[in-house]
């Protein structure tokens, strides 16, 4: 009662005069009856008698609302076009002054605020501080985004109607940091090294290894796979059907038919599948003091020599057998007699003639009787045939020039389209996914980068070891070609 009592005095100071009275019980009936019913315990539901539900009791005293206007802060880019917009005030330096009273022409404040009047006759609203970031996310990421890339980013905010001057740079940074369309980001098609082409110094002395299939079920035996050896130098091929892919098959074909054939060679590159990368084929190649060098995962390019071959070898299979697929490991011997016997345009001369100083005999020229065949002589085939060896060492050395002719050719084509990415020691890293580690239930929705990954040693022409994020280090070498840097 106290605090009514307040109020009324407070009141009755506004009046020039007043007089107080009491009036009786007995006469004061109504405001009785109404004080009985405010007091009771059951609502009062008669429509005779309005009830005010009151929130809050009517002696508090009412708040105070400070009503602030928000001005942007001297540090903020709007500050200076404001004052000068708002009360003709530029600052002091005279080239800042001259340079806020030249960009104020395309500014105007309506309703207190900071307006742009954009190329396209639109009023773009000036935004600055932590709103641009709120924008940023809102239209890249948001129920309305579609995770659009920088500059078509920045365009999107600018046709919104919002501007801020380092917009498009912001829109640059914002969607390359974005986690989410770096892993589902297109791949990248060209190359980022320039390209490093393999040389064989003699004959047979650096080969080639790699497996062709699954194929068609063969009629005969059921072969299924096909291993193919390339010699670098003569371009000379050998392939084997096989049942079953083994580190025993892998290292008997090198030992029957390379070793036994054409001696112990150099070097030997093949990829990482297990078949090649054992126990077995390991000591065999410590046995016969071969270099043995693996390809980096996913990347044939670095055992070109042999994946070109295999082009060539399925290229033929599909003409020679036509419906007949079953047949191909029949088929294969006649395949491999065809390539020997055709000139390599990288060389100049066939397979055979490189490897063995003289042209096969193939079947046209016995059918339709060639000209040597026709002038053959026993008693001079000998002496023709040392002429040739005489000669062989000439015709190597001029297929070596042709060849690396042929290789810069290649270079100069393949280092056009190059776009270098080469990264350091410690950089975070996306690798693209793998058919071993795509996550099979996303289907064609699946990320196309996984990672990130760290960046542990470079390993040289390309290729780095990388290492998980916990520390483990991946076996083998990744090619950039498959690396991208991650924004974090």
């Amino acid at each position: 009662m106290i605090a009514y009592l307040d109020i009324a005095k407070r009141l009755l100071k506004k009046f020039k005069a007043y007089r107080i009275s009491q009036i009786p019980r007995e006469e004061n009936e109504k405001a009785d009856a109404l004080s009985k019913l405010a007091s009771a315990t059951t609502s009062i539901r008669s429509k005779a008698i309005p009830v005010a539900h009151l929130t809050k009791p009517s002696t508090a005293e009412p708040e105070e609302i400070i009503i602030a206007e928000i001005r942007p802060s001297p540090g903020d880019w709007t500050y200076p076009l404001r004052k000068y917009l708002e009360e003709n005030i530029l600052p002091e330096d005279a080239v800042e002054a001259k340079r806020i009273r030249y960009r104020s022409a395309r500014y105007t404040i309506l309703r207190g605020e900071l307006y742009r009047r954009g190329f396209s006759k639109v009023l773009q609203r000036c935004i600055s501080g932590e709103k641009t970031g709120e924008i940023l996310r809102s239209i890249h990421s948001g129920v309305c985004g579609n995770h659009t890339g920088g500059k078509s980013l920045a365009h999107k905010i600018l046709r919104q109607g919002f501007y801020w001057p380092t917009l498009f740079a912001e829109a640059q940074q914002f969607a390359e940091s974005c986690e989410t369309c770096q892993r589902v980001a297109n791949d990248i098609r060209r190359p980022p090294e320039l390209l490093r082409s393999l040389t064989s110094p003699w004959p047979f002395a650096m080969w080639g290894l790699d497996l062709i299939g699954p194929m068609p079920t063969g009629t005969k035996g059921g072969a299924k796979h096909a291993i193919v050896a390339v010699d670098y130098f003569t371009k000379w091929a050998e392939a084997e059907a096989l049942v079953h892919i083994t580190e025993a098959n892998t290292t008997s074909f090198v030992k029957k038919n390379i070793i036994y054939r054409f001696g112990i060679p150099s070097i030997i590159i093949t990829d990482n599948g297990t078949q090649f990368d054992n126990k077995k084929f390991r000591e065999m190649c410590e046995e016969f003091k071969i270099a043995n060098y693996y390809a980096s995962p996913a990347h044939p390019q670095t055992n070109g020599q042999t994946e070109a071959v295999n082009k060539v070898i399925k290229h033929t299979l599909k003409a020679k057998l036509e419906a007949k697929k079953g047949g191909w490991a029949d088929k294969l011997p006649e395949v491999l007699w065809a390539y020997r016997t055709t000139v390599r345009s990288s060389t100049g001369e066939t397979p055979f003639a490189l490897a063995f100083g003289t042209e096969a005999v193939i079947p046209a020229e016995t059918t339709f009787t060639s000209p040597r065949v026709q002038l053959y002589s026993p008693e001079h085939n000998i002496d023709m045939l040392q002429q040739n060896l005489d000669e062989l060492e000439e015709i190597r050395d001029a297929a070596q020039v042709r060849n690396s002719a042929y290789q810069q050719r290649a270079a100069r084509y393949y280092n056009s389209h190059v776009r270098e990415r080469r990264f350091q020691l410690g950089d975070l890293v996306l690798r693209r996914v793998s058919p071993n580690t795509k996550d099979k239930s996303s289907g064609s929705l699946a990320d196309k980068w996984e990672g990130p990954y760290i960046i542990k040693r470079i390993a040289g022409h390309g290729a780095y070891m990388i290492a998980r994020p916990e520390g483990s280090l991946v076996p083998r070498p990744c090619n950039a070609q498959y690396l991208k840097i991650f924004y974090p």
